[in-house]
């Protein structure tokens, strides 16, 4: 087995994040779900892939990756419980906690987006010296949402064959 083919088994292994509640469980994910979606505006076989694991809807360790031709680009990763600000009443029924929860994740990967470059936010929040440094200057940037309300603003560097965030707000 070749080293690319060992390491796409292994990269979309359930994630355990280290110290979180749920560590314990490797077990099947509690959610997983991808979509094709061109990243570098080149390689048609870029990929997102959106993993949740833990054994209860409001103790979950979540990451979404990206893949480039592959291979991991990036990585996001967050907790349920950034999901769950302002919904306490779910809390007390798990099967509404669990539908929310689905839908949120469904929401949060359809949310990824690529699309030009808003210079004028760039201008206000971003960081223009990282865009400046990437050779060819990037136009378009990747955008998703999660965790209430964080967006996240990635863009393409061929140079480091990743992608980087050059702008984050809440």
């Amino acid at each position: 087995m070749s080293f690319r083919a060992l390491f796409a088994c292994t990269a979309l292994a359930p994630l355990i994040i280290a110290g979180a509640p749920h560590a314990e469980s490797a077990s099947a994910p509690w959610y997983r779900r991808s979509r094709a979606i061109e990243l570098t505006g080149g390689n048609l076989r870029d990929s997102v892939v959106l993993t949740a694991t833990g054994k209860r809807p409001d103790s979950l360790a979540i990451s979404m990756t990206f893949y480039v031709a592959g291979v991991v680009a990036h990585r996001q990763r967050w907790t349920s419980e950034d999901e769950l600000y302002d919904v306490d009443s779910l809390r007390a029924t798990p099967v509404k906690l669990a539908a929310f929860m689905r839908t949120r994740l469904d929401d949060v990967l359809t949310s990824v987006k690529r699309e030009p470059i808003n210079r004028e936010l760039v201008a206000h929040m971003g960081d223009e010296a990282l865009l400046r440094r990437i050779v060819p200057r990037p136009t378009r940037q990747i955008m998703f949402s999660f965790a209430f309300e964080t967006s996240v603003f990635l863009v393409w560097d061929p140079a480091r064959r990743r992608l980087v965030v050059f702008m984050e707000c809440c």
